[in-house]
This record gives structure tokens, C-alpha cells and sequence, in this order.
């Protein structure tokens, strides 16, 4: 298996999650190391080079996942639903497991926030074709944490060693990185926290909703409870009252983020976890309803999850 400074990388999915973790490798790889992408939008391909070049780097382009491992020893995928992976790592002619086997092993590190089962498989795949070591390894933090490098990873990991292999890229695009155990793990615990994230996103919706109707200053609301026990990232790094807080989703009118579709998303895959593991959950089915009623509606739909709190300042979520 290469070593993380001879290593030729690649990257598939350059989205809103993928863009910011694919230039934090870039930069912080060896100059002279080789890094391959692979992205379905040509808009986005074509941009994201031109902020590499920028810099004085470089990075080349692949049609296929196959091209991909083909000419990469460890390559990171950030997908946005499971039939891509799956389609991804497993289609017959263009897939990453679709290269003849061959003496260099691939570390395989899988981002996306997809069902645990649907990872599993494809670690399982992959384990058949023998071309290298996988973990599942899905993020968070936004896009903001992706550009920062900041990000919180959970890893699933059928070895420490397989763990320990993918720890040096990991390390490069965040700061929180946690091995939470056997494969699927880092997937269990990532839809965990998102069900709590979304769970104190209307939460502080609702309360931050209150105070204004109550004519409280939502700004000396929001920083009072920052720094008090109701303070949590949702109140203090994406208040949904504009004006509160400086690069949030609410200071753009919710365009981009984390889209009410996607948290709809994981949502559905955190309330399934809980019937499966028998976890009684009073919120979740409320939260859901509501995250449902957001992907149709005019002033939510296809914008960031916290533009839920139109809909409650509106008094009909």
C-alpha cells in the first residue's frame, strides 16, 4: 500500500460537502503528489480546477469511477444517496471494484450519509474484489467545515488497522475524528446526531420564533442564550433570524446548505435506525412531518433546513 506522501489521490463528488473536502487534500498533500477527480456536473468540475490552478496546483479529471482506480491509491467518495455509492463502486463496467486485481492496494474512504445497510454491502464488495481496505466514514460540520477543515468524522471500520490506514486523509479534511467501531458504525452515529441536530434546529426556531413575536431583540436574545443552557451550534453558528448571526443560512434567504431534502433524508434513516434498534423516540415523528411538509412548500423547498422557520413564524408548520 502507498505511503500517504507517495500516494495518488482521487475524489469523486465535488457537491456542496465534497468541493471544500476535496481542495483540503489538494492543499495538503506533497505539491509534487498527483490527485484525480470525478464529477458528473461539468460546471462544477470546470470550477472547482479553476480555483485549484489558481493556487498554483493542479489536479487531472477522470470520465469514470474506473478511471479513478485506476490511477489513485486512495480515493474518498461524498455522494448524495446510496444509489449513487452503490452505483458508484459497484457498476459492472465503470465502477472503482470494476479494475482487474493487482498488487497495490486502494484505500477506499466512503463519506456520504447513506443507509448503513447500503455501506455495508459495499465494504462487503469490496472486500470480495480484494483490491483494498474500506471504512465508512460520513461527516459533520457543512459546507463550512469542509472549507475550514474542520470537520467531525465517525468511522466504521471492519480493522483498527483498516481505521488506522485511512486515519492520514481523514486528518486532512477534518479536526474531530472519532472510530465509532465495526462497519456501519460511523453511519448509526452520524444519523444520531443528526436527529438531534434537527431536533434542536426547530427547537431554536420555535424559541427564537417567541422572542420575536414577544418583541424581544433577537440578537441579544440569541447571545444570551449562547451563553446559557439552551446554547447549541444551531443558536449560535446558524440563528435562523437574519441579522443574528454573520454567515448563516438565514443571511442568504436559505439559498444552498443543507437542504430540508437532504435533512428530510437522513431524518427517514435516523427514525428506521431507532425501529430497528427498539429506541423509543417522542420527537421523531413530528419532526418528520414537519421536514415533509418543508420539501413541498414554496418558501422552504430546495432551501437550507433551517428555512423551517418561516413556516413556524408563519404559524402554520
Amino acid at each position: 500500500m502507498a505511503s500517504i506522501t507517495e500516494a495518488r489521490y482521487g475524489f469523486i463528488g465535488i457537491g456542496q460537502m465534497g468541493w471544500g473536502m476535496a481542495l483540503n487534500i489538494r492543499k495538503k498533500i506533497p505539491a509534487s503528489a498527483k490527485m484525480v477527480i470525478c464529477e458528473v456536473s461539468e460546471a462544477r468540475r470546470t470550477a472547482f480546477i479553476e480555483q485549484v490552478e489558481a493556487t498554483g496546483q493542479r489536479v487531472e479529471v477522470a470520465r469514470t469511477p474506473r478511471e479513478v482506480a485506476e490511477r489513485a491509491d486512495i480515493i474518498v467518495t461524498m455522494l448524495p444517496k446510496r444509489e449513487h455509492v452503490h452505483h458508484v463502486y459497484t457498476d459492472k463496467e465503470n465502477g472503482l471494484l470494476s479494475i482487474a486485481p493487482q498488487d497495490r492496494k486502494i484505500r477506499f474512504v466512503e463519506c456520504s450519509t447513506i443507509e448503513a445497510a447500503t455501506s455495508t454491502e459495499v465494504g462487503q464488495e469490496v472486500a470480495r474484489s480484494g483490491l483494498g481496505s474500506f471504512v465508512d466514514a460520513p461527516v459533520s460540520g457543512g459546507p463550512n467545515g469542509a472549507n475550514a477543515g474542520t470537520l467531525t468524522l465517525m468511522v466504521g471500520a471492519a480493522s483498527e488497522a483498516d481505521y488506522d490506514s485511512a486515519l492520514p486523509v481523514l486528518e486532512m479534511m477534518g479536526q474531530n475524528i472519532f472510530y465509532c467501531g465495526a462497519p456501519g458504525a460511523g453511519l448509526a452515529s452520524k444519523q444520531i446526531n443528526n436527529y438531534l441536530s434537527a431536533a434542536s434546529t426547530v427547537a431554536v426556531c420555535e424559541a427564537m420564533n417567541m422572542g420575536v413575536k414577544a418583541g424581544l431583540d433577537p440578537k441579544v436574545l440569541a447571545a444570551l442564550i449562547n451563553v446559557s443552557s439552551g446554547r447549541c451550534y444551531n443558536s449560535k453558528e446558524q440563528n435562523p433570524v437574519k441579522g443574528v448571526t454573520p454567515g448563516a443560512a438565514s443571511e442568504n434567504d436559505f439559498a444552498g446548505g443543507f437542504s430540508v431534502e437532504l435533512c428530510k433524508g437522513v431524518l427517514e434513516m435516523a427514525v428506521a435506525l431507532a425501529k430497528d434498534v427498539d429506541a423509543q423516540l417522542l420527537l421523531g415523528d413530528t419532526i418528520l412531518k414537519l421536514y415533509g411538509k418543508a420539501v413541498a412548500d414554496e418558501r422552504t423547498k430546495g432551501r437550507d433546513s433551517r428555512s423551517v422557520y418561516r413556516l413556524i413564524a408563519d404559524g402554520d408548520a
